[in-house]
């Protein structure tokens, strides 16, 4: 039975984990347009193969149930359109892994042309309901299952693209064996689908630190999912930074992902021209650095 001392450690931690977030609500979202919820209800699209949520699409579990939770996840988009803004209407832009359409209506208002790429046929389905239901005349779809870059950018025919997010994506990219230099790779190639001098949007969560422990908090607090870590693995992450445990075992989730390793290679291989901190992720703005490649 936990002491007196543990329940109060608890419960004030789950306070301070709350009243963070509810901090959170002071910040306006200013340029994200969330889709309409009816577009997904009825959808299957389980992406955590959880019992508990087979019901919800990836829109509709992340961004479209009430409450603060959502709120607080939906942020990073409306940062990262912020991060943009110069070049809203002026450019066509790529949403690479686009998943079931959550961003699409965003980058349709504020750009001239849009294409959404995913690998799965399923999020691609639900995309196009989207689409076509909302009207987004100016959204092409790409399903990239069975295709590589080079054939992503045929498909992208002679459109001129300078401008590719790709939010929250990263943590699931790479080979084990190298786990950064592999998503180094996977960013160089996303490279040849914009023109030279055009950025790529990064957003990542944070698997590390204080946050990362605040973010285990605030799921448990909500009632969303978790994936199972160890304790001592928790600590590690939270108080050293460390993930080296958690990358042997990865898998392609985020658990063994660690944002400020990623970090550390973005800065050696690409100008980072800005970043933003959010209270459980990471955006950087990114571009080629030529000098850097070639060494």
């Amino acid at each position: 039975m936990p002491s007196a001392g543990t329940t109060n450690t608890r419960t004030n931690n789950t306070f301070i984990c709350y009243n963070y977030i509810l901090a959170y609500r002071r910040f306006k979202i200013k340029y994200y347009i969330a889709p309409p919820l009816e577009i997904y209800v009825g959808e299957s699209g389980n992406c955590y193969q959880e019992p508990k949520i087979t019901s919800k699409t990836y829109a509709e579990y992340n961004y479209l149930r009430p409450g603060i939770a959502s709120y607080v996840k939906s942020i990073h988009f409306d940062v990262a359109l912020k991060l943009v803004r110069q070049f809203f209407y002026r450019c066509n832009v790529i949403d690479f892994g686009c998943a079931d359409g959550v961003f699409l209506p965003s980058l349709s208002k504020y750009f001239n042309l849009v294409c959404g790429v995913d690998k799965n046929p399923n999020f691609i389905k639900i995309a196009q309901k989207l689409v076509d239901m909302s009207a987004l005349s100016n959204v092409k779809l790409i399903c990239n299952e069975k295709h590589n870059i080079v054939e992503i950018k045929r498909q992208l025919a002679d459109e001129k693209y300078n401008l590719l997010f790709l939010l929250e994506i990263i943590e699931h990219v790479g080979r084990k064996e190298d786990l950064y230099a592999s998503k180094v790779e996977f960013i160089e190639q996303l490279f040849a689908l914009i023109d030279e001098e055009g950025i790529i949007v990064i957003s990542v969560p944070k698997m590390v630190g204080i946050a990362f422990l605040m973010q285990r908090i605030a799921l448990a607090l909500f009632g969303l999912y978790r994936s199972p870590m160890s304790i001592s693995n928790i600590v590690k992450a939270s108080f050293f930074n460390n993930t080296s445990d958690l990358e042997r075992q990865w898998k392609g989730e985020h658990e063994g992902f660690n944002h400020k390793k990623l970090e550390n290679h973005l800065g050696k291989n690409f100008n980072i021209l800005k970043k933003r901190n959010l209270l459980f992720q990471v955006i950087y703005v990114i571009k080629r650095n030529p000098v850097k490649q070639a060494k």
